[in-house]
């Protein structure tokens, strides 16, 4: 696979920004995601705040970050799987291919809709925090969940998954 998915969608030019909103709803209809999203910051140790085990039907979305369609990396965070109810909200994550759409219902009433433009696997451990969230000088979203082995000493997977995308269609 690939290290560094290109900087930019092959498909449509992207879309116009549009002012901050807080997101209320994620669709990805390629994979059957329909999911409820939570605004969150980080977390005490740095890392981004995820949704918790108890609820794996929920995406966060990091408020710290750009809202879904405006200029800057938006970032969703959803679990792969639960140890209690299986696959989880982005079990899927890893599917996706480029051209699938991206649904983001915000709060102001619009839809930002993303065309996922590549979808690679990182170590954790070697995770490019600067390519996934780098300023790409206009709106873009991550979707952003474990992968890969999972490590049953750690109690986590070894990867993260990381679907890139890009804003093509802002509707009222």
């Amino acid at each position: 696979m690939p290290q560094h998915p290109a900087a930019t969608s092959a498909g449509a030019p992207p879309a116009a920004a549009l002012p901050r909103s807080v997101p209320t709803r994620l669709r990805v209809p390629a994979i059957g995601v329909d999911a409820q999203v939570v605004a969150m910051g980080l977390n005490p140790d740095g890392t981004a705040g995820e949704p918790p085990l108890s609820r794996p039907d929920l995406v966060s979305w990091f408020s710290d970050g750009a809202a879904p369609g405006q200029i800057g990396v938006s970032a969703f965070y959803g679990h792969v799987d639960s140890r209690r109810s299986g696959p989880a909200v982005f079990y899927r994550v890893a599917q996706l291919t480029p051209g699938a759409a991206v649904q983001v219902s915000r709060r102001d009433g619009r839809t930002a809709t993303f065309e996922i433009y590549a979808v690679e696997r990182y170590a954790k451990t070697d995770f490019p925090t600067d390519r996934v969230y780098a300023h790409t000088g206009r709106s873009e979203i991550r979707l952003i969940t474990c992968g890969g082995t999972f490590d049953p000493a750690k109690g986590s997977y070894r990867d993260n998954i990381v679907a890139f995308g890009s804003l093509v269609t802002p509707r009222p």
